[in-house]
């Protein structure tokens, strides 16, 4: 076999046969080179067009962006549940194409803005909102016991989490802390209700090395042991407008997945 065959059969092996064939989970290889994508592109192109854009990060932007993090999960899960059979929902595509829509709605609330005198973000939201809700429309609710169990255990570990930053460190019982860690916890909820009594299965590499040791419970400590650092590393470390970019970041990937997630398996 040439060289050039083996990088095409790597290629293919280890990141086009994951995207076009849902069996398929991910791997070590394309797990990096997905993760150092995606940060790269929320260092050189997100947070530059913000800044371009001369926007705050305040409660109006995140008002009007949010429907779209949901948009993101929903429209990840019509694949799943093969509405849309197509390879472009799949990681990193789905990115791609979130990053554009959500771009071009901001650019056209901020000309709206410009034209009507309309504040952008509730063009933006409205635009987000309006879209959600068209994906909404393919989904039932049909195990009411997957969705009992994650409110439970979500509010379980809500108020556990809570009276530990209560007591032990109030100063970051606040939204910027804690609601990027709670994103994730989120996830990890919706993974296990989802492997407990949906027979899901963990596609990613590091969580399912993990559950495979110590069971469906594994993903919440996955989640702890690099969420927490990274949204404390950032917390301190960022001021203003960049700290609350990064936490977002954070946020959006935790929201998304469970959205999908959740979706998917109800």
């Amino acid at each position: 076999m040439s060289l050039t065959d083996g990088v095409k059969n790597f290629l293919f092996e280890y990141f086009w046969l994951p995207i076009i064939d849902p069996s398929v989970h991910y791997n070590v290889y394309n797990t990096a080179v997905y993760a150092v994508l995606f940060g790269a592109a929320a260092i050189y192109l997100g947070y530059p067009l913000i800044k371009k854009l001369r926007l705050n990060l305040d409660k109006e932007f995140f008002i009007g962006i949010t429907p779209f993090v949901f948009l993101g999960g929903s429209a990840r899960a019509l694949r799943d549940i093969q509405v849309l059979d197509t390879f472009l929902l799949e990681t990193p595509f789905i990115y791609i194409l979130m990053f554009l829509f959500t771009s071009i709605s901001l650019l056209l609330s901020l000309k709206m803005e410009e034209l009507a005198d309309i504040n952008y973000y509730k063009v933006f939201s409205g635009i987000g909102v309006s879209s959600l809700l068209v994906s909404l429309v393919f989904f039932r609710v049909q195990n009411w016991e997957i969705l009992a169990s994650f409110v439970l255990i979500s509010a379980v570990w809500i108020t556990l989490g809570y009276l530990i930053l209560r007591f032990l460190a109030p100063e970051y019982v606040n939204w910027a802390f804690t609601l990027p860690i709670a994103a994730h916890l989120f996830d990890a909820t919706s993974t296990y209700v989802g492997i407990s009594l949906a027979g899901a299965e963990e596609k990613h590499v590091l969580a399912d090395t993990v559950m495979q040791m110590v069971g469906a419970w594994g993903i919440f400590l996955v989640k702890a042991v690099i969420i927490i650092p990274v949204v404390w590393i950032i917390y301190q470390d960022f001021e203003g407008d960049e700290r609350n970019y990064y936490l977002f970041l954070v946020a959006l990937l935790g929201f998304a997945i469970t959205t999908r997630n959740m979706l998917t398996i109800i």
